[in-house]
């Protein structure tokens, strides 16, 4: 048996004991030399070890780092280390010692007077320091009033970008932009007028009975929609001789509107001349504007009263003048900004209310007006700066009764009184109007190209208006509803129909519905609502916007009875029905709105030129109001007056067949019962990719007031020179004619039906 070999074990690792872990009895000094390895926290270290960045032991009061390796002088700031509870303690006092101070004062703005807090105010604006102001506020008990010490400095006035009023003599506040705050006095004002010998404030006569009739009239069937100021302040003012919230131009603008919705022959300048209806008055309003057309709250009502009256009357030019005076006075009162503070800083919570309900009132007449006559709005929605009137209960519970028609009487009710609302139906046409002078300014002063997108963006927001009303604004199924109510729905559907008017040609790509159905569900819907106005009210007293709103309904029915779509059959009839119905009720507003025989005309003249075969009722409705055949060469409107005697429920009977199951349903709060049929869109003829047109197609424009130059077109125009307004091609190509991949990329698509249009 072999051994191994001895040598072989030194390749072997050596085996050492094991070494033992240390006990709890291990020795203290084994302790002590660990401990000191330990490194020591620092809670602060020198500020020349902070600079350098470099570790410090905190020894004091020199550290090893500064004494030894880097031989610089040590020191230590304690109150800069914010964590030590004393650096704390003393923050949290000068807090405290702060806070205190802006108690004082805001304390002192709770309580003190209109004027003091005036001062305190300019004391807070300027470099006085905490100190100094509470010290000037602890003598304002015992002293007058004192001014601060520094003045602000004229930097500072000019950083105010708007300004601030002045007040005139008259107590009107006056906006000069921004020199505005630089007045030191008032300009030399002509001496008021004395209302010791106004008696009745108007010349015209002195018949109080009368006066009172006309007022009624205007306060029931034109300022519930065009609230230009307060009725209750107007009659406290004119019963007291108050020239600061009614003046005789206000009084005479009134009464000359009142005449419109008046039969008596005191309301004609002639008696025997119904087209003189309320020019005496009116003469004498303007009587006075000339005389004295200061800037003043009741200047700019009476102008925008005078403004409504024009319109009224067909004298477009005139009356678009007078809005553009009273917007313009608006802006140089200041009444779009939030200040109202006179000098004395006690400006009354009535004067800031008129002030609001004037310029919102102001501001619906006039883009209300705009968007008629086709023009961009004076003062666009981003300037104004001033909150809405806020309605109060006991103002909104005032009973509105139908002065003028037949069947009231003071004693006995008709079952038509009801609360009027009146500041709820100004805050809700006044968010509605911020809509509208949107879509002006896209179309008439657009920054970029127009999409379907952008259009579909306002129509979104017109959507979201009608779905918000409050619930005594919407349509009522189970009474009455106020007429000043229905006026504001068909409002909000003739908005529409001018939102998509000008692109009937065209349909969208993303959306299976057109604006050419948009238009006709509304122009259908503002048919019903008017017949719901003839049945309640009858049309003799009907507001003023009934009058546009029906016109540019009835445009989009004659569009639709001019070609029968042969894919719905049912639409050419039930066009026909409706343009029959406000034919009718449009007849019966003939007395009160004198412009409506160039309304007549207009309807007569498209029908004649682009309706082949008349269908029957339409022309029974046109010989009713004894207009010439469409088919005749005689072109002069010859109307006869409604019989204004004639009992409003008498208008109940409807040629409109509304239960045919073929038609489409819209509710009468445009709410669509059934989906409308998909109609064809109104196209030109396409020729290698270009559009050409016929002279007569190109002749289709539309304007709200015939003879006007501008119009916005229903078929596509010619092709202008770049100096000529804006058309169709501008807006969905910026002039690019048959840039037809452009107009696609903007969401838009046209149809190639060339029949449709017979081109």
């Amino acid at each position: 048996m072999s051994h191994p070999n001895p040598s072989g074990a030194s390749s072997l690792r050596r085996l050492v004991p094991k070494i033992e872990a240390r006990t709890p009895s291990a020795s203290p000094t084994d302790e002590g030399s660990t401990a000191s390895n330990k490194r020591r926290c620092i809670s602060s270290a020198c500020m020349p070890c902070r600079k350098r960045k470099s570790k410090c032991d905190g020894e004091k009061p020199a550290c090893e780092s500064c004494s030894i390796v880097y031989k610089t002088q040590c020191s230590y700031d304690i109150d800069s280390d914010h964590r030590r509870k004393g650096a704390l303690k003393r923050d949290i006092r000068q807090l405290e010692e702060e806070n205190e101070k802006r108690d004082i004062i805001l304390d002192a703005l709770r309580k003190a007077s209109e004027a003091d807090v005036d001062d305190i105010i300019q004391l807070v604006r300027s470099d006085e320091s905490y100190d100094s102001i509470i010290e000037t506020i602890k003598r304002m008990p015992t002293k007058p009033p004192s001014k601060p010490e520094t003045s602000p400095s004229l930097e500072g006035a000019l950083a105010d970008f708007a300004g601030k009023p002045s007040l005139k003599k008259a107590g009107d506040n006056r906006h000069y932009g921004h020199t505005s705050n630089f007045l030191t006095g008032s300009d030399d004002e002509l001496p008021m007028v004395a209302v010791d010998h106004i008696g009745t404030w108007t010349k015209v006569t002195n018949d109080v009975e009368l006066i009172k009739h006309l007022l009624s009239l205007y306060f029931t069937w034109s300022h519930p929609l065009y609230l230009l100021f307060s009725e209750e302040v107007f009659f406290y003012a004119l019963n007291n001789k108050k020239l600061k919230w009614c003046s005789p131009m206000l009084v005479n603008a009134c009464l000359a509107l009142g005449c419109n919705y008046s039969d008596r022959p005191e309301a004609r300048a002639d008696p025997n001349d119904p087209a003189t209806v309320g020019d005496h008055f009116f003469a004498e309003a303007k009587r006075l504007l000339n005389e004295d057309d200061r800037s003043c709250l009741t200047t700019v009502q009476a102008l925008g009263v005078m403004a409504c009256r024009q319109a009224m009357m067909g004298q477009d030019s005139s009356g678009w003048k007078y809005a553009g005076q009273m917007m313009t006075m608006s802006i140089e009162l200041g009444l779009h900004l939030t200040y109202n503070i006179q000098p004395s800083g006690k400006a009354t919570d009535s004067e800031m209310e008129a002030r609001r309900i004037t310029f919102w009132g102001s501001y619906v007449v006039e883009t209300v007006y705009a968007m008629a006559v086709g023009r961009i709005s004076w003062l666009p929605r981003t300037a104004i700066q001033l909150e809405k009137p806020i309605p109060r209960e006991n103002l909104e519970k005032k009973i509105w009764k139908p002065h003028g028609d037949p069947r009231f009487h003071v004693h006995e009710p008709t079952g038509l009184e009801q609360p009027a609302c009146t500041y709820t139906v100004l805050v809700q046409s006044s968010r509605l109007t911020e809509i509208v002078n949107d879509t002006l300014q896209m179309f008439y002063a657009p920054r970029d190209r127009i999409t379907s997108r952008k259009l579909e963006i306002h129509h979104e927001r017109f959507i979201m208006w009608h779905n918000e009303l409050p619930p005594s604004m919407v349509i009522k199924r189970d009474g009455p509803t106020l007429p000043q109510v229905i006026a504001m729905h068909i409002y909000y559907h003739n908005c529409v129909i001018h939102l998509f008017r000008p692109f009937l040609r065209v349909s969208f790509v993303h959306n299976t519905k057109g604006p050419h159905e948009i238009c006709t569900d509304a122009a259908i819907t503002i048919a019903q609502l008017m017949n719901l106005y003839s049945r309640t009210y009858g049309m003799r007293r009907a507001y003023f916007i009934l009058v546009h709103c029906g016109m540019s309904a009835a445009i989009i029915h004659v569009v639709n009875i001019s070609r029968p779509d042969p894919k719905v059959p049912q639409l050419h009839i039930q066009a026909a029905a409706y343009l029959t119905e406000i034919i009718r009720m449009m007849h019966e507003m003939y007395p009160a709105y004198p412009l409506m025989a160039r309304y007549f005309k207009v309807i007569r003249g498209l029908i004649a030129k682009w309706v082949p075969v008349v269908p029957p009722n339409v022309r029974d409705a046109l010989h009713a109001i004894d207009l010439p055949s469409p088919n005749t060469s005689d072109n002069g409107p010859g109307l006869s007056p409604a019989d204004p005697s004639a009992d409003p429920s008498a208008s109940t009977s409807n040629s409109t067949d509304f239960d045919e199951p073929a038609t489409p349903v819209v509710e009468i709060n445009g709410r669509r019962k059934h989906s409308a049929p998909d109609l064809t869109q109104m196209t030109p003829n396409l020729d290698n990719g270009k559009s050409r047109l016929t002279a007569a197609a190109r002749e289709f424009l539309w304007t709200p007031f015939p003879e006007s130059m501008d119009g916005m077109p229903v078929m596509p125009p010619e092709r202008r020179s770049s100096n000529d307004t804006m058309d169709i091609s501008r807006m969905l190509d910026s002039g690019v004619d048959g840039d037809w991949a452009q107009l696609n990329r903007d969401g838009f698509t046209m149809d190639a039906r060339r029949e449709f249009w017979g081109v």
